[in-house]
């Protein structure tokens, strides 16, 4: 009966956003231009090339090297293909491993919260050298949504019993068969990552026209829906840098409704408290954000 409901809201709200969308089609075609321009211009020519070299590192048995690499830790290796690949692909490695019985459950929860990583490069390029003109600022920004996890991993307490498990070994592919493998798994996931993009730009749109929300507003709204257009209206603030980069590191920690949307989508079948996610990355990036606004405010940057 509730999942009945459930699904009778969610299907009114689609009707409901179908009907916005139509009656504002000005709208629609101004904000999936943005979000055209935001993925052409920034995101694909930064990212497919080390979502082609991430995925190819997997092919090679990566994962099965770092789970050998330390008394068979498999957490590890999925702390590290996150940092290395960023959101949502954490959801993809902690799936295959729920699937092959290798983690419990409780184990990938305490994952699923500390490995939301954004991609190293979009972090590096997009936002430091692109959006602040230096790279300097990407690593700053990188190393501190780093240590939050790796904070938040030492905090949140349970019994690991995935210790004692090692990944097992792949038949390594001929390097052409991984290479087109790779390439055609990346367009997947940019697609994936483009849709929700344009998705999100036009929900902010359509809530700014009727809301009539100042930039300030719609940018810590946009920052909460969607985190590659939240950046972008960070980058286009009129305000100081403390300003900005504090905001952009509410938005890298928290991540955007869209990244918490996909990773509950692709671990759905599973019972995660996937709200109890939500509240640790939530809190964590307001702690973090203020904290180094009060940092950097006392050192007069």
């Amino acid at each position: 009966m509730i999942k009945k409901r459930k699904n009778l809201i969610i299907i009114l709200l689609i009707i409901i956003l179908e009907i916005f969308i139509l009656l504002n089609p000005n709208t629609l075609i101004a904000y999936t231009k943005e979000a055209l321009k935001l993925f052409i211009n920034k995101l694909f020519i930064t990212l497919f090339p080390f979502f082609v070299l991430n995925k190819m590192l997997i092919n090679c048995n990566l994962p099965y090297y770092i789970s050998k690499s330390k008394k068979n830790n498999i957490s590890l290796s999925i702390i590290i293909l996150s940092m290395l690949s960023g959101m949502p692909s954490n959801a993809e490695y902690i799936k295959d491993y729920l699937d092959n019985n290798i983690i419990s459950l409780k184990t990938a929860e305490k994952l699923l919260t500390v490995t939301f990583f954004p991609s190293p490069v979009f972090v590096i390029t997009v936002i430091g050298y692109l959006e602040f003109n230096n790279f300097f600022v990407g690593i700053a920004l990188l190393l501190i949504v780093y240590l939050t996890n790796f904070i938040l991993y030492l905090l949140i307490k349970n019994k690991d019993n995935s210790q004692n498990y090692c990944m097992p070994i792949k038949k390594n592919k001929n390097f052409m068969s991984s290479l087109k493998e790779s390439i055609h798994s990346s367009f997947e996931s940019l697609m994936i990552i483009l849709g929700n993009i344009i998705m999100f730009s036009i929900l902010v749109g359509l809530l700014n026209k009727y809301l009539n929300l100042n930039i300030y507003l719609e940018t810590i709204f946009t920052s909460l829906l969607e985190l590659s257009n939240g950046i972008k209206k960070i980058s286009e603030l009129i305000t100081n840098f403390n300003n900005k980069f504090c905001l952009c590191l509410f938005a890298l920690i928290f991540s955007g409704f869209s990244i918490h949307f996909q990773i509950s989508s692709i671990l759905s079948k599973y019972n995660i408290n996937f709200l109890k996610i939500f509240l640790y990355r939530l809190i964590a990036s307001i702690i973090v954000s203020f904290s180094s606004y009060m940092i950097l405010c006392h050192l007069n940057y």
